[in-house]
């Protein structure tokens, strides 16, 4: 009896040593996660090589790029996410997690409200610079407001117009300014026609999972599991299979169709635009050092402009020549500088006084 006794007090000794040893663990892949977070918070780092030839003030760029990664997200509502508010230097969000408009007239003529990712958002020129600014300061007696946001497909930007057609917001002109999201994002094999970017972590959160792992190896999974996924990306549909690109293609411009609807409804005129990207068209990247593949984009935007061009849908405009020439634009593959983004709303300033 005593030997049973002492066999049971044996085993429950090394499990007990067992989980404190998993446990502490757990703690560290915490500790070290929370640390790199702090240190990136107090000196954030500037992963993006910033080019001279497009980026010409390269101490302002810093600035910019530092700030950009001091930027924080929240949940809202049917979009997925949005910035929580900040205030600095070059980048500034208000309290709806949208980035500011320089310009913001007393009496409006009119109300003109512009979607996308980060390259309409404006990654890489501070807040004078974004494309919505530029269009303001060509048209200043109207209210812009910029919806972009990073990593945003033109299914989130459809949400989004919802949400405020719903409300009633006043709308005059929509944007909506697509194209390196979408084939990007909706291509990859983890990910479903109607996802988005984050659309895996959300389901993990959704999840039912038990909590006791949880506690003793949530962080270090995660950790390790950063670690395997570190500078990979998953494989795309769109490369293996050509119908699926068609499928990415016809789900943008479906998106744009019913944006357009909503447009319609509320009296609103609508201009959808497939976006320039650095490997389409002529521009001028011999500077561009960091390797890109442009592949999703080469076999995805054919099919918008076939469908475009199949259905006659004149308000779709094909911005992709926009940086045919010899100045320095890109940033990297799809985020433009200063000059690029006045090409761009000088264009759509164009379109819409010859309508």
């Amino acid at each position: 009896m005593k030997k049973k006794k002492g066999i049971l007090l044996l085993t429950l000794t090394n499990l007990s040593i067992l989980l404190i040893l998993v446990w502490s663990v757990n703690l560290i892949a915490s500790l070290v996660m929370d640390g790199i977070y702090l240190y990136k918070q107090w000196n954030p780092p500037v992963s993006q090589t910033l080019y001279s030839e497009s980026l010409p003030d390269q101490e302002y760029a810093h600035i910019i790029f530092q700030e950009l990664r001091l930027l924080t997200k929240r949940y809202v509502p049917y979009v997925e996410w949005g910035r929580e508010p900040f205030s600095g230097k070059t980048i500034t969000i208000d309290q709806t997690g949208e980035r500011v408009q320089p310009n913001v007239p007393k009496h409006p003529t009119k109300q003109v409200h512009f979607f996308g990712g980060s390259t309409m958002w404006g990654t890489g020129v501070d807040d004078q610079h974004t494309i919505p600014s530029l269009f303001n300061k060509l048209h200043p007696d109207y209210r812009v407001y910029n919806h972009a946001q990073s990593g945003f497909v033109s299914r989130q930007e459809l949400a989004g117009l919802i949400n405020l057609a719903n409300q009633d917001q006043p709308m005059d002109i929509i944007v909506f300014y697509d194209g390196c999201n979408d084939p990007l994002t909706l291509c990859r094999a983890d990910l479903s026609l109607n996802g988005h970017r984050e659309e895996s972590k959300f389901i993990q959160k959704l999840e039912r999972t038990w909590e006791t792992p949880k506690a003793l190896f949530g962080s270090t999974q995660t950790m390790i599991q950063k670690l395997i996924k570190k500078g990979k990306r998953p494989g795309s549909q769109c490369q293996a299979n050509p119908a699926y690109a068609e499928k990415v293609a016809m789900t943008l411009v479906n998106n744009w169709k019913l944006a357009k609807q909503i447009a319609n409804f509320r009296g609103a005129e609508f201009l959808a635009i497939l976006q320039p990207v650095i490997s389409i068209g002529k521009p001028s990247i011999h500077y561009i050092t960091e390797e890109f593949d442009g592949s999703d984009w080469l076999v995805v935007y054919p099919h918008v402009l076939e469908i475009k061009q199949k259905e006659q849908l004149d308000w779709i405009h094909d911005f992709t020549d926009s940086f045919d020439e010899p100045a320095f634009i890109y940033i990297d593959s799809c985020h433009t500088n200063n000059l690029g983004n006045q090409i761009i709303a000088q264009k759509i300033s164009r379109i819409l006084e010859i309508r």
